[in-house]
């Protein structure tokens, strides 16, 4: 598997703008800056529930799995992201808006049995994801998925002026 590689699942971008938009105009980034799609079944719609790095103690998804992230957020019905949710090609877990704002980059890390699938909402030329191998890919903000082989140490790098903005699904 190329450790980044764009998939045959699109969506209208414009749709993508406009239901991102208005999401953040009645929620904010959590301090993980980020937004969380999926609940678990026992939880009522909390977009903020499944955000943060599931391995660390201070995240709000401490101690629950990606299988745990069962039941879509009804507060988002009738948005784009209740239709990538339902007719995503692959089974998926938590589904989170992420943020990393300019001259920003994550700790160098992996994500063992992990594939995630990137859309570009908001972008710019200086974001990238990059591996320890070398290598480094842009995610343009043009509707579609890209598959990423989270496995192998990586991280992703925002060297512009802007928010760099993904939605980023979870594969089961």
């Amino acid at each position: 598997m190329s450790e980044i590689t764009k998939i045959e699942f699109s969506i209208d971008y414009d749709k993508l703008l406009n239901d991102y938009n208005k999401v953040m105009s009645n929620h904010e980034f959590n301090e993980h800056n980020q937004i969380c799609f999926v609940n678990t079944q026992d939880s009522d719609n909390d977009v903020y529930q499944g955000t943060g790095d599931i391995r660390l103690s201070h995240s709000n998804s401490y101690g629950l799995e990606e299988k745990d992230f069962t039941k879509f957020n009804t507060d988002f019905n009738g948005t784009v992201f209740e239709e990538i949710y339902k007719t995503f090609p692959y089974k998926i877990g938590r589904m989170r808006l992420m943020k990393m704002g300019p001259k920003k980059c994550y700790w160098l890390h992996n994500d063992p049995g992990l594939i995630r699938y990137h859309f570009a909402v908001v972008t710019n030329p200086g974001a990238f994801i990059l591996y320890e191998k070398g290598n480094h890919y842009h995610i343009p903000a043009d509707g579609c998925a890209y598959e990423m082989n989270a496995n192998t140490n990586h991280t992703a790098l925002n060297s512009g002026r802007e928010d760099r903005i993904h939605l980023v699904l979870n594969k089961l």
